[in-house]
C-alpha cells in the first residue's frame, strides 16, 4: 500500500481500521497510565462518555450558531460554568477555543485592539511577561505584531519579579501577564501584585491559567493552600483556562474568559467586504466541530464538583509521593515549590544526566518529559500528574531511583557527550538546513524520520543558545514533515 499517492480504489472499512491501529503501535502507550505529559485522563466511565458526546456533535459546525443553536447553548453553558469556577460573577463572558495557544492569542488581540481604539498614542504595542510564561505569548506577539518584553523571575521560587515588571512598563504597554501556574515548574506567580500593578497603570492583566484553571479551584475546596489568581482579584481582566488538561476533555478544548462583554468585544472579528455568507467570528477558527464543547458539557455534568475534587486530591497525593521520594535521591532536586500536580526536577550530579535518565525510564515504559537548560533553571525533567497516572507515582519513583543508581555505577566514558560542544557551536554559527544530513549521521533516524538517539539530540540542543536551537529545530521539523519519495 502506497500512502504517498491519492488512492485509486476504495478499501474496506476493516482494512482501513486495521491500518489505523497499526499506525498507533509506535505512539507512546498513554493507556498504561505511565505517560507524564500530553495526555490527561480521568476515570474510564468519564472518558467513554466524553468520546460519545464528542462523536455525537462531530459534524455540527460552530461557524454559524444561528443554524446550530445547540452549539450556542453548549458553549454558553460551558463558559458560564468555567466562569463560575473562576469567580467571574454574572458579568463574565468568554468563548471555547481549540487550545491554550488560541486562547492566549485572543487575549493579546483583545489587548491590542482595545489599545488601538482607546489609546491612539500606542503605535508599537507591547506586552510584559515573566520569562517562565508559555511560548504561546511569543507566538501571539509574532503573529499579531506585538512586542513581547520578558522580565526575570526569582531564581529560587521561579515567581515573576513584580518590581522588574513595573520597571518595564512604558507608554506603549498594553498588557501584563502572570501564570497560574507556569507549566515548567508548576509555580503560581503573585497575581494579586501583578493585577494591582495593571490597575495602577490602566493596563489589562491576563492570567494564564491554562493548566491551573480546572485544578486550583477544586484544590481550594479541599483546603490546599492556594493563592488568589482569578476574577476575585481586582484588576484581572482575562483568564485562559484549558479544559483538555485537568478538565479531562478530549483535545482540543480551551477557554478564554473576560471580566465583561465590553472587553470581549475587541476579540471578535467581522468582515462584510465580500459577496458571500456573513462572516463574524468570536474566535480564530471559523468552521469547527461541536465535539469538544459537547464533551466538556457532558464531563462537567458527569463528574461535578465531587468528581473533580477526587481527581485533584489524587493528583496532589501523587505530587507529594514524588516530592517525598526526591528527598531520598540526593542526585536530584526539586525546582521551586510546585502548587499543583505539575512539577520539575533537575540533577546536581555529573553522573546522572537527565537526558539519559529520561531515555532509560522510557525503556521501562515511562514517558517523562526532558527540559533543556535555560536562563531560569538547569536542564530537568517535567511531570504532569493527572487523575489517570496519579496512582503510579510510587512505582515511577522506585524505577527512577533504581536508574539513578545504575547511572552512578557506570563508567565515566558512558556519561561523556559523543560530540564536541565547541564543534557543534561552530557548526551552528554557519548553519544551513542542508547541514541536517551531517547531523543525521550522528543522530540516526528511523523510517518515520524521527531521530533514534534523543539523548544526543537533547545534549546538542542543550549546548546551543536559544536562537541557534530554534534555527536547528525549524529546519528539522520542516524536513520531518516533508515527504521523501
Amino acid at each position: 500500500m502506497n500512502d504517498l499517492i491519492f488512492p485509486t480504489k476504495a478499501e474496506s472499512k476493516e482494512e482501513i481500521y486495521k491500518a489505523l491501529k497499526g499506525l498507533k503501535k509506535e505512539d507512546i502507550p498513554w493507556q498504561s497510565g505511565k505517560v507524564m505529559a500530553y495526555v490527561y485522563k480521568t476515570i474510564p466511565e468519564a472518558h467513554e462518555l466524553a468520546n460519545e458526546a464528542y462523536t455525537l456533535f462531530l459534524t455540527e459546525n460552530g461557524l454559524d450558531p444561528t443554524q446550530f443553536p445547540s452549539l450556542l447553548q453548549l458553549e454558553k453553558s460551558v463558559i458560564a460554568m468555567v466562569a463560575d469556577l473562576l469567580n467571574g460573577g454574572t458579568n463574565a463572558v468568554g468563548n471555547c477555543t481549540s487550545g491554550g495557544t488560541e486562547s492566549v492569542m485572543l487575549a493579546v488581540k483583545t489587548a491590542r485592539d482595545r489599545a488601538r481604539d482607546l489609546f491612539p498614542h500606542i503605535i508599537d504595542p507591547e506586552i510584559i511577561i515573566p520569562e517562565t510564561a508559555h511560548p504561546c505569548f511569543h507566538k501571539a506577539g509574532h503573529y499579531l505584531n506585538v512586542k513581547v518584553k520578558m522580565i526575570p523571575v526569582d531564581r529560587t521560587t521561579f515567581k515573576a519579579d513584580v518590581n522588574a515588571m513595573e520597571a518595564a512598563i512604558t507608554d506603549q504597554t498594553i498588557l501584563l501577564v502572570g501564570s497560574a501556574p507556569s507549566y515548567t515548574h508548576g509555580v503560581i506567580d503573585n497575581i494579586e501584585a501583578i493585577a494591582s500593578l495593571a490597575q495602577a497603570n490602566n493596563l489589562l492583566c491576563h492570567v494564564d491559567a491554562c493548566v491551573g484553571g480546572m485544578f486550583i479551584p477544586f484544590a481550594k475546596m479541599l483546603d490546599y493552600p492556594m493563592p488568589a489568581f482569578d476574577f476575585s482579584v481586582p484588576g484581572v481582566s482575562s483568564i485562559s483556562c484549558d479544559l483538555h488538561k485537568f478538565g479531562y476533555v478530549p483535545k482540543g478544548c480551551s477557554s478564554i474568559i473576560y471580566r465583561n462583554k465590553e472587553l470581549r468585544q475587541y476579540q471578535l472579528f467581522s468582515c462584510s467586504l465580500w459577496p458571500g455568507y456573513t462572516i463574524v467570528n468570536p474566535t480564530v477558527l471559523s468552521s469547527k466541530t461541536g465535539g469538544p464543547m459537547a464533551a466538556a458539557w457532558s464531563l462537567f455534568k458527569f463528574l461535578g464538583t465531587e468528581g473533580y475534587k477526587n481527581a485533584v486530591k489524587a493528583c496532589m497525593e501523587g505530587r507529594q509521593v514524588v516530592i517525598d521520594a526526591l528527598k531520598d535521591i540526593p542526585e536530584l532536586y526539586l525546582l521551586g515549590e510546585p502548587a499543583i500536580g505539575m512539577l520539575s526536577f533537575a540533577s546536581n550530579s555529573a553522573a546522572v544526566n537527565v537526558f539519559e535518565l529520561t531515555e532509560r525510564m522510557k525503556a521501562k515504559g515511562w514517558f517523562i518529559q526532558a527540559q533543556l537548560k535555560s536562563n531560569v533553571s538547569d536542564a530537568g525533567i517535567h511531570l504532569s500528574i493527572s487523575h489517570f497516572n496519579a496512582p503510579h507515582m510510587a512505582s515511577l519513583m522506585v524505577d527512577l531511583k533504581a536508574i539513578v543508581e545504575e547511572l552512578k555505577k557506570e563508567t565515566d566514558k558512558s556519561q561523556q557527550m559523543v560530540f564536541d560542544p565547541a564543534m557543534i557551536k561552530n557548526m551552528m554559527a554557519n548553519f544551513t538546513p542542508d547541514m541536517l544530513d551531517s547531523l543525521e549521521q550522528i543522530l540516526g533516524k528511523n523510517d518515520k524520520g524521527i531521530p533514534d538517539n534523543f539523548v544526543v539530540v537533547n545534549k546538542i540542543l542543550n549546548t546551543l543558545e536559544p536562537v541557534q536551537r530554534d534555527k536547528l529545530l525549524v529546519a528539522f521539523i520542516n524536513k520531518m514533515f516533508s515527504v521523501e519519495k
